[in-house]
């Protein structure tokens, strides 16, 4: 009975035998781990893995004809080995997806990068340089919490708090910057884009002494429903920087969409930045009374929820979910699928009128450009909705497979979203085995151009006052997609 025992652990066949039955085993705990299948499904699952066991065992251990033995073994060990690394590669997947979702899906946070600032030829070098003789100007909308962890960082390195200015105008504020009348500045690194609107050479006329990192949290403020079934709508909002999505910025992009996966329709309506809305802060601490009149662009320099409480109110709808978005999502995602094909309404830049094949960086370059159309902004929103309508259709190709683990991996740290991880799965499920040829409309609601007082800057900009029929005519639609 030894010697048999000890014959058997010698053979390679067992280790094969158990290395595939456990492989087997993970699979099985990761497929129910991952939670894309239904009971029925999983049922299949095991006894075809069951299958495939029973089929290795019985082509390495159970005799036949001695002329067809040798064979016999030689292929039950290559398909044993070969099934169980095909299966740990599946399973070793299906945790880097599970893993990335949570990255992309877990608490959502919101970071605020708070800089002093002074001009570049101050003789202030360090924190510790500077003294309680000196004037700060500090912007109305520098939360309390804020303003106290710069003045305790300062006295931290050895210098005195500076009196505070607060400024209802950020624009007065950095005026008074450059003349002299205050001797520094405190601001959110969020306004700086809004700043170089107006003074374009004011990074390279002044200079960050120190920053301070604050971060909260945001509150969850999605609107759950079955993805695979009801309608549902997002907003999907683009921040003007490259990288981490942490940081607050305007959200130069805001398109709605309105997914009806029974129909498999899809409405993208684009509206415009600089749209002239009453501001709606949710829970964000803006400093701002709700109804306060701004560009739609400043609701992303309070992160993401104070855009989507914005547009609920003015569209008078429920947003379900938001997708947050940045320069390198575009890049990463469009690589990732291996290009898009987009049709350009007219030629500019490096783009004829017609079909254009882009990579990451084109496609960007395709949906930021606005200068080069006489209608501008209009134009460059209706750009940005055929960018997403190719990457649609390209992850709907039928003849087309993805690696969606590097897909996952390539996009993770450019995607912030309030799906859950469950809910992303479904829509994974959903997409790999109904295949829906989806139905994409791309409208933009529209407006008249003016300028007007924008609460956060402090001062007049150009604004965008709605059209109402076009906003009409769009929530018409949005009711249409979303009636089932």
């Amino acid at each position: 009975m030894k010697k048999e025992i000890k014959k058997y652990l010698k053979d390679v066949r067992t280790y094969i035998q158990l290395l595939l039955a456990g492989v087997s085993v993970w699979f099985i705990v990761q497929f129910v781990m991952f939670g894309m299948l239904t009971g029925m499904q999983y049922v299949a699952v095991f006894f075809a893995l069951a299958g495939i066991n029973f089929l290795v065992y019985f082509l390495m251990f159970i005799p036949r004809k001695k002329s067809k033995k040798k064979l016999r073994k030689t292929i039950g060990r290559a398909l044993g080995a070969v099934l169980s690394i095909f299966l740990a590669l599946i399973s070793m997947g299906m945790m880097v997806v599970d893993s990335f979702l949570g990255t992309m899906t877990d608490t959502l946070t919101v970071t605020r990068d708070i800089s002093y600032i002074v001009m570049d030829d101050s003789p202030v070098q360090s924190a510790g340089d500077i003294t309680s003789s000196m004037t700060a100007g500090v912007q109305k909308l520098v939360e309390k919490e804020d303003r106290d962890k710069v003045l305790g960082e300062i006295e931290k390195d050895g210098g005195q708090a500076p009196g505070l200015e607060e400024y209802e105008s950020l624009d007065r504020q950095i005026e008074d910057l450059y003349s002299g009348k205050v001797d520094g500045v405190i601001i959110s690194e969020s306004y700086r884009g809004l700043i170089e609107d107006e003074r374009e050479n004011f990074s390279s006329e002044t200079r960050v002494v120190f920053s301070i990192i604050m971060t909260r949290q945001q509150a969850n403020i999605s609107r759950k429903t079955d993805v695979t079934s009801d309608p549902f709508l997002v907003l999907i909002t683009g921040i003007d920087t490259y990288g981490s999505l942490d940081t607050t910025s305007r959200s130069d992009v805001n398109i709605l969409a309105a997914v009806n996966p029974a129909r498999g329709k899809i409405l993208l309506v684009s509206i415009p930045r600089d749209y002239y809305v009453p501001i709606i802060s949710g829970t964000t601490s803006i400093a701002a009374p709700d109804g306060s009149m701004d560009k739609l662009t400043h609701t992303g320099l309070f992160g993401p929820e104070c855009t989507v409480r914005t547009l609920e109110n003015y569209f008078d709808l429920k947003i379900n979910y938001y997708v947050r978005v940045n320069f390198s999502s575009v890049v990463d995602i469009v690589d990732a699928i291996g290009g898009i094909t987009v049709e350009s309404d007219q030629a500019f830049g490096n783009f004829r009128q017609g079909s254009n094949q882009l990579d990451g960086e084109a496609a960007l370059s395709f949906s930021r450009e606005r200068y080069a159309f006489k209608d501008g902004d209009r134009q460059r929103g209706r750009n940005q909705m055929k960018v997403i309508e190719a990457i649609i259709s390209k992850l709907s190709d039928p003849s087309l497979n993805y690696d969606y683990a590097t897909l996952f991996q390539t996009v993770r740290d450019s995607i912030e979203m309030n799906f859950s991880d469950n809910e992303v799965k479904k829509l994974i499920q959903f997409e790999l085995t109904k295949r829906p040829a989806w139905q994409v409309e791309s409208i933009s609601v529209t407006g008249a151009d003016g300028e007007d007082y924008s609460y956060f800057y402090g001062s007049d900009l150009y604004v965008m006052y709605p059209d109402t029929d076009s906003v009409n005519t769009a929530k018409e639609k949005i009711a249409e997609i979303m009636g089932g």
